[in-house]
């Protein structure tokens, strides 16, 4: 009894892994704070270019990343290409999209207004023209 007991659990537990393999990179795109302890090395190590991001679909109209390669621009290319990627991925987004979906996220961890930009803080003083 206690065996098959134990039999039983294992499968289950076999199974609750193979989903959330499955589902891993849905389940990191939801839960970011997750992939900051996997986050690429400084820009100085980095072995993107401007060309690798075209390729990977990271240019737009808006956001032209063939200008900065005709500019001669030694830029290494664009930080958190991976993250914008794994958003465009999992939320089924375009380039344009996603980097308006993660800077919306930035904002409201460091407890800005998305909508505005204007810090939430109840301290904040502004001044108007």
């Amino acid at each position: 009894m206690a065996r098959d007991m134990l039999g039983f659990l294992f499968l289950i537990l076999l199974f609750l892994v193979l989903i959330t393999f499955y589902y891993r990179k849905a389940i990191f795109a939801k839960l970011p704070y997750l992939n900051r302890r996997y986050q690429r090395l400084p820009a100085i190590f980095s072995t993107n270019s401007f060309q690798n991001d075209i390729e990977g679909g990271l240019t737009s109209e808006a956001f032209d990343l063939h200008q900065n390669i005709a500019d001669g621009d030694n830029r290494l290319g664009l930080e958190d290409s991976a993250e914008i990627k794994r958003i465009m991925e999992a939320e089924g987004l375009n380039f344009d999209q996603a980097r308006l979906f993660r800077m919306q996220r930035k904002f409201k961890t460091n407890n800005i207004d998305p909508q505005t930009g204007v810090p939430r803080d109840p301290k904040l003083v502004t001044f108007s023209n």
